[in-house]
């Protein structure tokens, strides 16, 4: 895997969001330096983890990710081109100011939608923690490729390092690993509490089809189910080419990592996450085709309706199928591959004869891999939940051990402890 060197504050800027023309859906453009990859062979630092699975805003994506660098550096499908060299990035940018193809200004009320962010809140159930309106404009100014003059900072860029490059990483992949990081490290953390009812602890609530007539798909009778992310719903066979992008179809920009792991899927099974035996992903349809509420929560109808929900079966106890729900996850993701076969995910080797202190040795092939690896792979930490919403932490196992996500829940759970 590559490990990248964290940007020095005092050179530009080095993470973008733009909006694909072709498909209308978010990327975000991340230069990588020169000599900024190093060869990695432990879990991610514990704490740039859990900020990658915890992010609520852009401005902490794009700090996170400033300081990871792309999750995924290489194209999962070739025509995808994922990585770009300085100049050509450069002339892609130069061309759409032009009115050419390639990448233009965001669109504030789309990329709300995409932000589908997964997470639990003081009340115990699952939701979808959407970053506030407000915060989306002021963080494109900032951050937007068109919006903040980016292109002035990639020539910088260039004349600082010409032999860096760009890597294009769909904003639909970096949400999937987020959301499934955290759901992960939740269900992580109520396992080894001891909890009988793990899934519900950790924010699934359990559905009949039975009594929901317009669910449509090849479902079982019921699932525990909680909101997974935006539901990108799209024509696969658009197809599209460029200087650049040759022949590329909609899929391979827009959502490639989520359509590798949907490519996993047994024949002819159309909901199955992957190769997880016991998850699917599903959507609430009614006769028009548009969502509809799984529960009575009262979400705004236009917001529901591009919601897709992860459910796993309770054909066994809570405990149990959360097992299974997590060591499936750990064996497909382990084994991910690009669609020529390319390493994505990770090896776990015998600890060497001449160790000291014998331990596995690990191989991760993709910063995304190291990112769960750290949840997977816990060395001096422990998973816990949040004290206040609920959500899942990773705390150290020397010193005073912390209760809390973040200073606004030890606030608020203060607060309420007050009566206040």
């Amino acid at each position: 895997m590559n490990v990248y060197v964290k940007v020095d504050s005092r050179m530009s800027r080095n993470v973008f969001i733009a909006r694909n023309k072709s498909t209308g859906f978010h990327s975000l453009l991340e230069v990588v330096r020169s000599d900024g990859a190093t060869d990695a062979t432990s879990p991610m630092d514990f704490e740039l983890s859990e900020r990658l699975i915890r992010w609520g805003t852009l401005d902490e994506l794009v700090s996170s990710i400033s300081e990871s660098g792309p999750l995924i550096d290489r194209s999962i499908y070739k025509e995808e081109r994922r990585r770009l060299s300085i100049s050509e990035a450069i002339e892609v940018v130069e061309e759409s100011a032009a009115g050419g193809r390639g990448f233009t200004r965001c669109d504030e009320e789309f990329l709300y939608l995409q932000l589908c962010l997964e997470g639990t809140s003081t009340t115990g159930s699952a939701s979808s923690l959407y970053p506030s309106q407000a915060s989306i404009a002021r963080d494109i100014k900032r951050h937007g490729l068109i919006e903040s003059d980016g292109l002035a900072e990639l020539r910088k860029w260039q004349e600082e390092d010409p032999d860096c490059t760009v890597v294009v990483e769909p904003l639909r992949d970096i949400v999937l690993c987020r959301n499934l990081g955290s759901v992960l490290l939740r269900l992580i953390a109520n396992i080894k509490a001891g909890y009988d009812d793990v899934l519900e602890r950790s924010g699934f609530k359990r559905f009949e089809k039975k009594r929901r007539w317009w669910i449509t798909g090849e479902l079982k009778d019921s699932y525990y189910v909680l909101p997974f992310q935006h539901n990108s719903s799209f024509d696969m066979t658009l197809n599209y080419s460029t200087k650049w992008f040759k022949n590329v179809f909609s899929y391979m920009v827009i959502n490639p990592l989520e359509t590798r792991i949907l490519d996993l899927r047994p024949k002819k099974d159309k909901v199955l996450f992957g190769s997880v035996p016991n998850a699917v992903l599903i959507t609430a349809q009614i006769k028009t085709g548009e969502g509809v509420p799984f529960f009575d929560i009262g979400w705004k109808p236009e917001v529901e309706k591009t919601q897709l929900y992860l459910g796993i079966d309770d054909g066994g106890a809570q405990r149990d199928e959360a097992v299974a729900f997590v060591e499936s996850v750990a064996r497909m993701l382990s084994g991910l591959t690009t669609k020529d076969g390319d390493p994505l995910g990770w090896v776990v080797g015998e600890p060497s004869v001449f160790d000291d202190e014998p331990s596995p040795r690990y191989h991760f092939h993709s910063t995304a891999a190291s990112m769960f690896g750290a949840v997977f792979y816990r060395y001096g930490c422990v998973p816990a939940t949040c004290k206040n919403c609920g959500n899942g932490i990773l705390v150290k196992t020397r010193g005073k051990r912390r209760e809390f996500c973040s200073p606004s829940c030890r606030t608020q759970y203060s607060n309420r402890k007050a009566g206040l």
